[in-house]
């Protein structure tokens, strides 16, 4: 059977897949999109720790991550082309989850990140809890208003299962606090980079009485902040968003105090520890179902502690 290929998706293939001369194992590390940083660093760590323990890491992903499709193309690819195992971020839990079975029953190791599919499809998952982390979040939000202010969540994408998870553990803990509160929860930052300051904007004018929101997204996050950081007076509208390690402009805000809270994931940790586990997958070595990513919440209080300094370093 012959599979054509769109150009993009051609030129995907030919720049990102490399064949084995080797000898050594295959990995292939298949990641939601090329227009966000956490994937940058993610995929830099895949490859330095591909290097360091002589494997093949080959790394491949979407425009976007919206490319549902196209992510599906992709790791029948791999598969095709003589991956041993491979690691990958369901852009989609559930339109995943038939494809990366298919590929695990040809004996295929499969390590998922970032993402959990839906059902039991991999053996094993490394990433952070986002419920966990979003609870963090909602835990978070929850002291910086009343029972009587209206907040706003900016959703990340319609698709994203990791920022849905956040979401669900946000809303959560933090109508534990405030049971009747009004919750916004319309607004999208959109999977398209370019539109997340729009976005940002829309939310805001949409729903004017927003005391304070919560971004479950990094794009959405930074353009957030950039969105109230032009808004006086500055802190007005608390904030609460979602990221990877520290920037120094990230840290600016914070001292600011435009910027309450930091939710700070770790990439070259998901990176490192997804490729590390399909390595002892292909040596036969029994392994967790879960490799747990910790999370930092970094706020004014406790940004000049060391351990959040090293964040900045990463």
């Amino acid at each position: 059977m012959r599979i054509s290929y769109t150009l993009p998706l051609r030129a995907a293939l030919l720049c990102s897949l490399a064949v084995s001369l080797s000898g050594a194992p295959k990995i292939g590390v298949l990641l939601k999109g090329r227009n966000a940083p956490f994937w940058a660093v993610v995929e830099k760590s895949a490859l330095e720790t591909g290097q360091q323990l002589g494997v093949d890491v080959v790394v491949k992903m979407p425009m976007t991550e919206a490319d549902v499709s196209v992510q599906i193309q992709l790791l029948n690819a791999l598969a095709a082309q003589g991956a041993n195992a491979i690691v990958i971020a369901p852009i989609n839990k559930e339109a995943l989850a038939v494809p990366i079975a298919s590929i695990a029953v040809r004996g295929i190791k499969i390590v998922v990140i970032d993402t959990p599919l839906s059902g039991n499809a991999a053996p094993v998952f490394v990433g952070t809890d986002q419920e966990a982390a979003g609870r963090a979040a909602g835990k978070l939000l929850a002291t910086l208003v009343s029972d009587t202010d209206e907040v706003s969540i900016f959703k990340h994408s319609q698709t994203s299962g990791a920022t849905a998870s956040r979401e669900i553990g946000a809303l959560a803990a933090f109508r534990e606090v405030h049971a009747k509160s009004i919750v916004h929860s319309d607004i999208f930052a959109s999977a398209e980079a370019g539109v997340e300051a729009r976005q940002a904007a829309l939310l805001l004018a949409t729903h004017p009485a927003t005391k304070a929101v919560l971004a479950s997204g990094t794009p959405g996050t930074m353009a957030m902040l950039q969105v109230l950081a032009a808004r006086a007076p500055a802190g007005q509208v608390k904030f609460v968003g979602f990221g990877f390690n520290l920037n120094e402009e990230v840290a600016a805000a914070l001292e600011a105090g435009i910027l309450h809270g930091w939710i700070a994931q770790q990439p070259r940790e998901i990176g490192l520890r997804g490729v590390e586990t399909a390595i002892d997958l292909l040596d036969g070595k029994t392994v967790p179902p879960v490799v747990s990513i910790d999370v930092f919440v970094v706020t004014k209080a406790n940004l000049h502690e060391p351990s959040t300094q090293a964040l900045l370093k990463l």
